[in-house]
């Protein structure tokens, strides 16, 4: 049974503003709000829902009615539960004359006094739902009581459509334009409010697609989700319909048109959403198609655009062309198709009407189709390669091999339960290698390691023809799987086998980087590297070139090169908009590690928030572990804790799904412990990194450069007293970082090296090795590690009693620590400097240092020079959120401009 659908979801900021207002009244304040919103938005059940939560209930309430618009004083009357209700001041308003009215400021009044007596106990709501449709007399009387409203304790709420269609009275107008009212407009739910209302599994891309179809009006949404399974949501081969109450109102205007309007509009619909109006003539076979628009626009069923090629129509809602699209007839809309691919523009839109014009297999259609879909996909346009490829399936004679390459473009365009649904309809009597690769491509996506491994050796063994380059595929698959599970040789022997198996093609998207990064892994960074050499600049990279990009700034990344590193992620990050979305999460990835080791923090969080999401929304469980495990490292050494502990809980979560991914608990492990390590939490940090004790394996998890744990966890030991424990780790991490040559490691181990001596109070030896390891920091580069080592070495040298030498270890620690936010670290090398007891150099935090990290995420932009809205897109929030951390960082700073903002930050940033 599927799951009920949620009465009431979103709406958070109005209720929070309500909320607010209701609070200013409760005060003696009194509120006016305005909530407005197209019908069927949610305006009476957002009131209802806010009345709930703040247990108002002592409410007055009424609406406008469209049919007693005309009634005077029919609003009003409702207000009190109909004519007995009315307290007797009102009552007594009424002439004697029943031709008369009552004057509506006499009734403003008499109805101040009760809002007056109402107030007494509690705060008071009155509520009027519908204004747009009481009568004038009413308005006039509620004008006149909200206006002579001072000390009151009284939220008044007013809905309706649209103010600006609102006629009057001009009082009325002037209280709802004022400064002091608040306006609150409605618009649609967006994907994660749907999805919350829909309640079953439904993918980002199906929620978007009916949040797109409905406009995300909550009436239109629930009538259509009582009506189409969650599973509909997902088949994109399949328009969504228009509710069947919504679809009836919609039939009807079309039925009042004449004939050619009629036909026009059919032909509309399935021409799409709008098109030029000479096209839609064409296929309608409609003589006169200015006047058959002109009723379809008085019917309020098409709208009419211009353009440079002349007019355009347009479906007045996505609804309408869904609801006259399957009114349709098949016969009728099969001719209307074959018509449309006539005349329609581009091979692709020729192709889709041709589709839906056949009634039956079509071979040479299905081959079309698969040719176009394969070179879609060696373009990196994932998404219309699966549908083309699915087409192909179903007009094939031998569906199973191209719905097996149709699932694997849906997996590189991130849809993955549309293809497990697919996967799941491929027949018995399938080939093995066929099934076998669909089933292992969507395994392994999953973050099911040994099975995706079974059916991909099914696959390679089985790939039968080699022109249909199935091994080819199936060994690119085994060689990331490899790469998840730490086997960085084996990674490297199966991408040389798809590289060398008939029929390869770029259609993977990651062949490179899974050789390059096998070769890094396993520690033949060099020999890697070395066959990279001739790769151009990103900027003129091919998309074969972009992937072995990808690979080589990851080894640069790993071998000390922060530079080229980031000068390949970046090119990587800036290309990867077509790539497939397993690409644009290790892109993004990567560049954020690389980010985060530079010490450019800000930029790293973006970039590492960026792939948790899009792992997260396109369920990425193979490599979502790995994205929040990044994502944790920035706000845990800010001490930011609750977005550092919800990435690590994420990436717990995700890891446990998939305990054969060595990779993926390397990164995990270490996230936890960096966490540890940032709370001064010693034993926790030994706990989390235990699970890493435990691996043997070599690749990933010892390898220099690759995951920073090893002096995470000695560091811990120490200072828990288990010294020949640490021992024993520093040892092994001494002889593969001297062996490997890497200046980073070597630092790092120099620092564990010095604070093991100083734990056994050999003091000579512990100074050399931290002054051995501030030369290998001066060479890494690496920020946050050199300021530790410089943290380390003060508070060595000062409990020595050496305190102006400590000084000058803690004092360049401490502008590190505060340059990269790091508070915790800031506030451990203050108290150092405080029990040196000596005079210190005026100086003190950046500016930044005032903000909170969203705060100067956003400040950092702005002083680029980009705009509010720009900002929004860059960091993937709202512009009333960018606006809001934009005003705390202006009072924070003590500035009032954009240009002062950028003078003030970015003078210590140059």
């Amino acid at each position: 049974m599927a799951e009920p659908i949620a009465t009431f979801v979103g709406r958070e900021h109005e209720l929070r503003c309500l909320g607010e207002e209701f609070g200013r009244a409760s005060a003696g304040l009194p509120r006016l709000v305005v909530v407005e919103g197209q019908a069927g938005i949610g305006k009476t059940t957002l009131i209802h829902r806010f009345l709930e939560t703040c247990g108002a209930a002592n409410v007055l309430s009424t609406d406008g009615d469209e049919g007693e618009s005309l009634l005077p004083y029919g609003t009003l009357t409702r207000l009190f539960g109909g004519p007995g209700g009315l307290p007797a001041r009102l009552k007594a308003l009424q002439p004697a004359d029943p031709a008369k009215l009552p004057d509506p400021l006499a009734a403003g009044a008499a109805l101040l006094d009760v809002v007056s007596e109402r107030q007494l106990g509690e705060p008071l709501c009155l509520v009027v739902d519908d204004v747009h449709w009481a009568d004038e007399p009413t308005l006039r009387a509620l004008t006149f009581c909200l206006r002579r409203l001072r000390v009151d304790r009284v939220l008044a709420v007013l809905m309706l459509r649209d103010t600006a269609a609102l006629a009057g009275p001009e009082g009325l107008l002037r209280l709802i334009a004022s400064d002091a009212t608040r306006r609150l407009r409605l618009s649609g739910l967006r994907v994660p409010e749907v999805e919350a209302m829909v309640g079953g599994p439904v993918s980002q891309r199906g929620l978007a697609r009916l949040v797109t179809h409905t406009e995300g009006v909550p009436l239109h949404l629930r009538a259509l989700l009582e009506e189409v399974p969650p599973a509909a949501l997902d088949d994109l081969a399949q328009p969504l319909p228009a509710p069947r109450s919504y679809a009836l109102l919609v039939l009807a205007k079309v039925a009042r048109c004449a004939p050619p309007v009629r036909e026009l509009i059919s032909a509309m619909s399935v021409l799409g959403l709008s098109c030029p109006l000479h096209l839609a003539a064409r296929v309608a076979g409609v003589e006169e198609p200015l006047q058959a628009l002109e009723q379809a626009v008085g019917e309020g069923v098409l709208l009419e655009r211009s353009s440079s090629r002349g007019p355009v129509a347009a479906f007045a809602h996505p609804l309408i062309r869904a609801a006259v699209y399957r009114d349709l007839g098949p016969a009728h809309r099969s001719a209307l198709h074959a018509r449309a691919a006539l005349v329609a523009e581009g091979e692709q839109a020729r192709l889709r009407h041709r589709i839906e014009a056949v009634a039956g297999p079509s071979p040479e259609l299905a081959a079309e189709l698969a040719e176009l879909g394969r070179a879609q996909v060696r373009l990196g346009a994932f998404g219309s390669a699966a549908e083309h490829l699915k087409a192909a399936a179903e007009l094939s004679g031998d569906p199973a091999p191209l719905a097996a390459e149709a699932v694997e473009a849906l997996l590189l365009d991130g849809r993955v339960e549309e293809a497990a649904r697919l996967t799941a309809s491929l027949p018995e009597r399938a080939h093995p290698a066929v099934r076998g690769y669909a089933l292992g491509h969507l395994a392994m996506v999953r973050g099911q390691v040994e099975e995706a491994r079974a059916h991909l050796v099914t696959a390679w063994e089985r790939a039968g023809t080699p022109e249909s380059g199935l091994a080819a595929r199936a060994a690119q698959q085994l060689a990331m799987l490899c790469l998840v599970s730490a086997e960085g040789r084996q990674a490297t022997r199966w991408a040389e086998r798809a590289r060398n198996s008939p029929g390869y093609r770029f259609s993977i998207d990651y062949n490179r980087y899974t050789l390059l990064t096998g070769l890094g892994i396993s520690g033949q960074i060099d020999a890697a590297l070395a066959a990279t050499t001739d790769l151009p600049a990103p900027s003129a990279a091919s998309i074969a070139e972009l992937d072995a990009l990808l690979g080589r700034g990851v080894l640069r990344l790993c071998s000390d090169d922060l530079a080229g590193g980031l000068a390949d992620l970046s090119g990587a990050v800036a290309a990867c908009a077509e790539r497939s979305v397993p690409y644009r999460m290790l892109s993004m990835a990567m560049l954020g590690q690389a980010e985060y080791r530079a010490g450019r923090w800000d930029d790293a969080g973006l970039h590492t928030e960026t792939a948790a999401s899009v792992a997260d929304d396109a369920d990425q469980r193979w490599l979502s572990p790995v994205c929040h495990a990044l994502a944790a490292l920035v706000p845990a050494a800010r001490g930011d804790w609750e977005p550092a502990e919800a990435h690590v809980e994420a990436a717990l979560a995700g890891r446990s799904t998939s305990v054969e991914a060595v990779a993926s608990l390397a990164h995990v492990c270490s996230a936890a412990a960096h966490l540890a390590a940032a709370r001064g939490d010693h034993a926790r940090t030994v706990e989390a990194l235990e699970p890493l004790v435990a691996v043997k394996v070599h690749d990933v998890v010892y390898e220099p450069g690759v995951v920073q744990w090893l002096d995470l966890l000695i560091d811990a030991l120490v200072a828990l007293g288990e010294t020949e424990r640490a021992e024993t780790q520093l040892a092994g991490m001494e002889r593969l970082a001297g062996r490997r040559g890497r200046s980073s490691a070597l630092a790092a181990a120099a620092r564990c090296r010095g604070g093991l001596h100083a734990a056994r109070h050999e003091n000579d030896l512990a100074d050399a090795a931290f002054t051995t390891g501030l030369a290998h920091a001066a060479v890494a580069g690496l920020p946050f590690d050199e300021a530790r080592l410089r943290l380390a070495y003060g508070r060595f040298l000062r409990r020595l009693g050496r305190r102006k030498q400590a000084q000058a270890q803690l004092e360049p620690g401490l502008a590190l620590f505060a340059r990269l936010g790091a508070l915790p670290y800031v506030d451990w090398c203050e108290r150092e400097l405080s029990a040196c007891g000596l005079p210190r150099a005026e100086s003190g935090p950046t500016p930044l240092m005032r903000l909170t990290p969203q705060e100067q995420a956003v400040a950092r932009l702005v002083a680029t020079g980009m705009t509010n809205r720009q900002v929004a897109r860059e960091l993937v929030l709202s512009v009333k959120t960018i606006e809001y951390h934009l005003g705390n960082a202006f009072a924070k700073l003590g500035v009032n401009s954009r240009v002062s903002l950028t003078t003030k930050i970015r003078a210590p940033m140059d």
